[in-house]
């Protein structure tokens, strides 16, 4: 099965997964077809695009309804000419109740722009069928305000056709957490002996991946891994996963590992294969182009 590429969208990527030989043959039903082809795009086995992206599930079980009666019509009368694999895509993930990641509330929110088609009846044209599987009023109506929520209200724009512009995020706010109790903390030092606790079968695990990335030369010329930075990236990764984390990670200690995989490729390539992951510089050694003192 195909992985995703950094620069490719969710579109681009079913699209090549749908028409990938090995996924056909594995997968032959269309509709499940979709589903795995989507789900694949947005997990961790995928690349670490999205390993660190927040997740949100609170939008209202009326767009997951809206969702489900769009998969229902399916069922019985087919797809027809309607949707993309993307739409078809998200239809199945509201239906599911799965959690949303900002791009995808960003993708809802900028379908508003489809409005004047949607209230036609079901099985005329495309409009209605479409509509419900993005979650129908409900959910767009949903998705509009939880960008602006999560963007800041003055960071988030609609553009000339209905779409949300890019825009910083809004400025992290100072007011603590009423609830900082989860597994873990987001405490470590390079001698990972701070923060949260290690396991002696994590250890292991994590000698064995400070070993084998030693091992060849090609993946030290930036500085060798050392158990003590791995365990405080494994340590910070368990506090992470209490305040935000992707929709396919289901436990702690798998987001953590995620991150000790991203920080290896960082240390071997000289960057991140996420932009978005910055937050564990210190723990490089000091002759890496990324480092960065505390």
């Amino acid at each position: 099965m195909p992985r995703p590429r950094i620069s490719e969208t969710a579109e681009q990527y079913i699209k090549r997964c749908m028409a990938d030989p090995e996924t056909l043959k594995k997968y032959p039903d269309e509709l499940q077809r979709y589903a795995v082809c989507g789900s694949m795009y947005d997990t961790p086995l995928g690349n670490y695009r999205n390993v660190f992206a927040e997740s949100y599930n609170d939008y209202p079980k009326a767009a997951s309804e809206n969702a489900k009666t769009a998969l229902r019509y399916v069922e019985e009368n087919g797809w027809g000419s309607c949707g993309t694999a993307v739409g078809k895509a998200r239809a199945n993930q509201l239906a599911k109740g799965e959690p949303l990641t900002e791009s995808t509330i960003a993708r809802m929110a900028g379908f508003a722009r489809h409005r004047q088609n949607s209230q036609r009846a079901l099985g005329d044209g495309c409009g209605r069928l479409m509509w419900l599987c993005w979650g129908g009023d409900e959910g767009i109506a949903w998705a509009q305000r939880k960008i602006k929520e999560i963007r800041g209200e003055q960071y988030a724009e609609v553009g000339p056709r209905g779409g949300i512009k890019e825009s910083p995020k809004a400025p992290k706010s100072d007011t603590p957490n009423k609830n900082p109790q989860g597994e873990g903390t987001a405490r470590g030092d390079a001698s990972g002996k701070r923060g949260a606790k290690v396991t002696e079968e994590q250890e292991k695990t994590l000698q064995k991946k400070v070993d084998d990335f030693n091992e060849k030369d090609s993946n030290t010329k930036n500085g060798r891994a050392t158990l003590g930075a791995l365990k405080s990236v494994f340590q910070r990764g368990l506090g992470a996963y209490n305040t935000s984390h992707s929709p396919s990670v289901k436990s702690a200690e798998q987001w953590a590992y995620a991150r000790v995989n991203a920080f290896l490729y960082l240390l071997k390539n000289g960057r991140p294969e996420n932009p978005k992951y910055n937050t564990d510089f210190d723990l490089l050694p000091e002759k890496h182009p990324k480092y960065e003192k505390k």
